[in-house]
């Protein structure tokens, strides 16, 4: 008497398949189907649910080394994901290690959100390095990290080779003067780079002449976010220096870096003969009534500009209160 055949991933009717699929969630079904077998990946391929599954969102508790393992080598040959956004999941250096591998490989991600996290430098420097050889990412956002100055250099590094990468925003890493450095040399060669945000990160002013002789070479950056990173005067004036020949920046923030009068007459004066740059926000810079008079004067080509919280007094009020132009969004108070 014959024994009946057993079921199999290679036989079993591809209703069933679908029944079982229906009681999982598409993250699971990418942790533990795929890989199994080539029929069970032709079926998830065209599995709707899975199909539309293209948005991975930790977030914070619940989540260790070990357990981040599984979906990490998932994400090595899913073809669905497109943005992974992880917020204070505590994978560690660890963790951070393998999402880098998984980037090495994956070519589909092309968004990477990671808020504030416990990685150490080598896990955010590995992470960095995986840009070299992954030309999917188009956007890079990493929060506050307790690698604290360490790793940013490896994303500065992938700057210089990377073709895909369009936003790369770095905050509070407490970026160190010979990572701005690295950071200055790939935007001169960069050629994809239009986004960079480095706010709270204490470049100074040493920092920001560096990236205002790159910004002079640039012609790809036209938004750049550098609030609060104790900029003061001098930063100011070196920046205005740059715009005064950069015409690609259309938006720049310097909001809460202390840049004074001196450093809001200098860019001020750049801005008479800038072509490109439409916004500019300065609020929370101590600019008083000298800076607000100064803009006043050179108003003509942007079109938003916020001066509010810089104390400019009634004599910086009425000078501003007296620009009028098409188009203008000026705001300020005092």
């Amino acid at each position: 008497m014959s024994k009946a055949a057993a079921p199999s991933l290679t036989t079993i009717p591809i209703e069933l398949v679908y029944r079982i699929l229906d009681k999982m969630s598409p993250k699971r079904i990418m942790i533990s189907l795929r890989g199994v077998c080539q029929r069970l990946n032709d079926i998830t391929d065209n599995y709707a649910p899975y199909k539309e599954y293209n948005h991975i969102c930790l977030k914070a508790g619940g989540m260790d080394p070990e357990k981040f393992k599984p979906l990490a080598n998932a994400l090595k040959f899913n073809r669905t994901v497109t943005k992974f956004e992880f917020r204070g999941d505590h994978i560690g250096g660890r963790g951070a290690k393998m999402l880098a591998e998984a980037l090495m490989i994956n070519r589909t991600i092309s968004i990477i959100h990671i808020g504030a996290n416990c990685f150490d430098p080598d896990g955010v420097r590995a992470l960095g390095k995986s840009l070299r050889f992954n030309q999917g990412v188009t956007t890079v956002d990493l929060g506050t990290s307790t690698a604290g100055a360490g790793g940013a250099e490896a994303f500065f590094c992938a700057l210089t080779t990377s073709r895909t990468l369009q936003k790369l925003a770095i905050r509070r890493y407490r970026i160190e003067l010979s990572s701005v450095g690295m950071l200055a040399d790939a935007l001169k060669v960069n050629k994809t780079l239009t986004e960079l945000e480095l706010e709270v990160n204490d470049i100074g002013v040493e920092g920001i002449q560096k990236l205002a002789e790159a910004l002079k070479i640039n012609r790809t950056v036209t938004h750049i976010k550098l609030e609060h990173n104790r900029l003061g005067s001098g930063s100011a004036c070196a920046l205005a220096e740059a715009l005064s020949v950069n015409n690609t920046l259309t938006d720049i923030s310097l909001r809460s870096n202390n840049i004074g009068a001196v450093g809001a007459e200098a860019l001020a004066e750049a801005l008479t003969t800038n072509q490109g740059l439409t916004t500019i926000d300065l609020e929370y810079n101590e600019i008083g009534p000298e800076g607000a008079q100064s803009f006043a004067q050179a108003l003509q080509i942007n079109q938003k500009v916020k001066l509010g919280s810089n104390k400019i007094g009634e004599k910086g009020s009425k000078a501003l209160a007296a620009v009028t132009r098409n188009g203008l969004e000026l705001s300020f108070y005092h």
